[in-house]
């Protein structure tokens, strides 16, 4: 094997790490999201504060403190996590906030004459959303996510910083062992690439796919 292909190899070793933080950050996000973003569009102003602020302090503070604050900080408190587990807690905190508006959107952009109709048939206030205000807002929802999902795989990169081996960090270390980092990062960039554009298209294709099942112009 060549030194750059041996290189490139090191590389890729890493892609297994970031695609485990990048799934499990992101259906996790996912899952807190769901009550973030329901208290969000609540009738009650005091849900409405809490999840605003929520939102508000995870996006608002750099992804890097928060794994420092969980990885470094708790551990004051006896609350230690291994690097993956705090990589993930921490990413999964911060997409919740922005899947939360991702969410939100989505709901916001069902016309209010829909849920109208659906009271006009006496369907419940559950059947309701389940059966006309989800669909349409899944619509606007799978775009929105697949690209955030595909900032995520990037944000993920800063998992290497409490020692998480993922792209980033292989590509730091094959660096530090062949003195070119210029080509070694370039070719980091390129792995990011290859991951990022599938997910692109799969977006794309989803998004269509749900569009049309619905019949929602996009």
């Amino acid at each position: 094997m060549t030194p750059d292909a041996q290189a490139l190899f090191s590389i890729a070793n890493g892609i297994g790490t970031t695609a485990t933080l990048t799934i499990s950050s992101f259906a996790l996000g996912a899952l807190i999201a769901i009550p973030v973003a329901l208290a969000r569009v609540s009738p009650s102003a005091v849900l409405r504060v809490l999840a605003g602020s929520y939102i508000q302090i995870v996006r608002g503070v750099p992804p890097i403190v928060w794994l420092f604050v969980i990885y470094f900080g708790l551990a004051q408190y006896k609350l230690t996590f291994t690097t993956m587990n705090a990589s993930i807690l921490g990413l999964s905190l911060i997409s919740a906030g922005y899947i939360a508006e991702i969410y939100r959107a989505g709901l916001t952009s069902v016309p209010a004459g829909q849920t109208e109709a659906a009271h006009a048939l006496s369907l419940s206030k559950a059947s309701s959303f389940l059966n006309v205000t989800a669909p349409q807002a899944l619509v606007a929802v799978i775009p929105l996510s697949i690209a955030y999902f595909i900032g995520l795989i990037k944000d993920s990169a800063v998992a290497s910083v409490i020692g998480a081996l993922d792209i980033t960090a292989m590509a730091l270390a094959v660096s530090k062992r062949t003195a070119d980092g210029l080509l070694v990062f370039i070719a980091a960039g390129a792995v990011y690439l290859m991951i990022s554009l599938p997910v692109a298209a799969l977006g794309r294709w989803l998004g269509e796919k749900a569009a049309a099942a619905w019949a929602v112009r996009v």
